[in-house]
């Protein structure tokens, strides 16, 4: 393992994790809603999605999506389409009252359960759509592949280490929304913060959409 390249991936991984994007977005808004202890399972579907994803851009699909524009837009627009959508469902729900999560604590009969397979496939989906995440594995992951080592072992160890980069970065996000929870404890709150971030979810799309059409 080429110790320089892999220091320089967790120092890139790092950056493109913490920018807010499609994933960190979800992350906040699951955090809103559940606390951390419900959004775990987004987070761990968002990671999972990573994992699914190097897959992908190991194989022929990866090679297929890396030299065929008309491929990689396709799948582009996919997920700007899902983001729509999880833009407009945002929009027209009406959330229930937030309520500051306690550690140990049983939830009140009247805070939000969350769907953990729901949840968790949610974050897969999303992470399989994200333009963002595509990018980074067709174009640059394969940049720290040195071929002086091998390459199965290093795939497995770049592949783990994004999974580690993500689970932990999204939870730092996480923790940290569920600890101001508190402050946003009513319906109306709650119904600008879901309206924010399915406006964020839209605006991602319409750039995806327009990069897509002048690209």
């Amino acid at each position: 393992m080429n110790l320089s390249l892999y220091l320089l991936f967790l120092l890139t991984g790092a950056v493109t994790v913490l920018t807010p994007g499609p994933g960190v977005l979800m992350t906040i808004m699951r955090s809103m809603q559940y606390g951390y202890r419900g959004a775990v399972w987004t987070i761990c579907g968002t990671s999972s999605g990573t994992i699914i994803m190097a897959c992908i851009s190991g194989t022929g699909i990866g090679f297929l999506l890396s030299h065929s524009p008309e491929a990689y837009g396709a799948l582009r627009v996919l997920g700007a389409v899902y983001m729509s959508w999880l833009g407009i469902r945002s929009w027209r729900t009406q959330p229930p009252a937030i309520h500051a999560a306690v550690d140990g604590a049983a939830p009140s009969a009247d805070e939000p359960q969350v769907n953990r397979l729901h949840a968790c496939l949610e974050g897969v989906t999303l992470q399989m759509t994200n333009p963002m995440l595509i990018m980074f594995f067709i174009s640059l992951f394969p940049q720290f592949i040195d071929p002086n080592f091998d390459y199965a072992r290093q795939f497995a160890i770049l592949t783990g280490s994004y999974f580690a980069l993500v689970f932990i970065i999204h939870s730092g996000y996480s923790l940290t929304v569920t600890h101001f929870r508190g402050a946003l404890a009513n319906r109306g709150a709650s119904r600008i913060i879901y309206r924010i971030g399915g406006t964020l979810f839209l605006l991602l799309a319409a750039q995806v959409f327009l990069s897509v059409l002048w690209g």
